[in-house]
Order: structure tokens, then sequence, then C-alpha cells
């Protein structure tokens, strides 16, 4: 049975492939309860053994940002936040997630209204791709667009076989490091057997990369159409974003 609410997510895959770029009601699309300091929103999580996406509303520190409404750091920032042993920290998300038959608006304005949700424990290193329902990422303002590395354009393959050209800041995670850190892909386009397909911008585990090839030089971009790992014939015909 379909569930009423992945109806959302494919809506926003079809925002982002029609270059839709304003969400014009936040209460109904991505934002929960609002608190003094937090507020709770909706994200997408591909999780590790499960076959469709899980939506989640997550609990983000505010912040003050001008011109972003309701601003928070980036979700890959939250997501590759380290466990604090210390603190009793165990790196679990605390999340609230929707009945399989309740549509999102509802969901959230339950959430608003103060409705009792259990709420449920997702371990950060079981997930594998994350995305938000924003127009734009909250940290994407213009000063730290200017005080950040260039974004670069890459194509990856995952460990299940997606193949995601896009564009994001090179950084590199020590081989077996035990915390989750997640890279933010702009603008992914999807290899697909079948055709190309455009996605919003996502957050992949570092962990889920099994290959990533730099193709901004213009010898690698010809070199990479000849690598089989990165042929959209050779690639999964899953979505990345399998909604069911």
């Amino acid at each position: 049975m379909k569930h009423p609410h992945f109806v959302h997510v494919r809506e926003h895959l079809e925002r982002v492939r029609d270059g839709y770029s304003y969400i014009p009601d936040p209460e109904s699309v991505y934002l929960g309860r609002v608190e003094a300091d937090h507020i709770w929103e909706l994200v997408g999580l591909r999780l590790q053994g499960c076959p469709i996406v899980v939506l989640a509303a997550l609990r983000f520190a505010r912040q003050e940002r001008p011109g972003v409404p309701d601003a928070r750091e980036s979700l890959a920032t939250y997501l590759s936040t380290s466990p604090n042993a210390e603190a009793g920290d165990s790196g679990g998300l605390t999340a609230i997630l929707p009945n399989k038959s309740q549509d999102i608006p509802s969901f959230l304005s339950g959430l608003r209204a103060g409705r009792s949700f259990s709420p449920v424990t997702i371990d950060r290193l079981r997930v594998e791709v994350a995305f938000d329902f924003r127009a734009d990422n909250p940290s994407a303002i213009r000063e730290q667009r200017e005080a950040a590395a260039p974004l670069r354009s890459h194509y990856y393959r995952t460990v299940s076989g997606h193949v995601v050209r896009g564009e994001a800041h090179v950084f590199y995670v020590p081989v077996g490091a035990p915390v989750a850190r997640f890279l933010a892909v702009r603008a992914p386009e999807q290899l697909l057997p079948q055709g190309v397909i455009r996605l919003p911008t996502v957050f992949l585990a570092h962990r889920f990369i099994g290959l990533q090839a730099d193709v901004t030089e213009e010898a690698a971009r010809l070199a990479v159409r000849s690598w089989v790992p990165f042929l959209a014939g050779t690639a999964s015909r899953e979505g990345l974003l399998p909604v069911g």
C-alpha cells in the first residue's frame, strides 16, 4: 500500500526537477513545533536496511541569520556532530515519525499544537542519505559561501551502486573513523540506466560513498566517461531516494 505522506516527497522531487525554488507554506511542508531556542523540522532520511525514505521531524537549534527565516545549521553539519561520551550522548538522533496513514500537513500541525508523539532514536551511522524540504539550504548565505573553499564537480558511486554527479566542497575523513561525517552535494543528478533525474541537495554519508572522482579538470572529465563504475549503464536502477 502506498503511504499518503510519500506524495509529499514526490512533490518535492518534482519541484526540484521543474526548477521550482520557492516553498509557499513552510508550516505545511516542513516546519513543526517552534520552541524558544529550537525548531522541529521535517527531513527525509535513507537508512541502512530500509527500502523506502523515512520522514522524520528532527530538533534543531535556532540561529539568527539576516534574511533566513527559521535559520539553523546545515543538515550536513547537524548529522556530522560527533557523539559526546562524557555528556552521555551516544550519537543517536531523537526523531518523531509520522504515522503511515498520516499526511504531512496534519502531522506538522499536530506537532505545532503540542500533540504528544513517542520519539524514536536513529543511529547516525545508519543514515546513508539525507535531504530537507527547504528551497535553499539554511547555511547557504553569502558570507559562508565566500569563506568556504570553492565548490568542485564530482562523480560519486555509492556502495549500493548509485551513480551521482554534483558539486561539493572537498574534505577528507580518516579511514575507519568511528563518527558520522556527511557531504553536502549541490545540484545533484542521478545517472540511471534509464536516464538522468535531478535531485534536491543531498547529504551523503561519507561511508556510503564507494568511489569518488574529481571532474573539475577537462582531462578528468573525459576520463570519467570511460570509467566503468561511473557509466550510467552500470549503475543501480534504484532511485537514491526511494519512496515506494
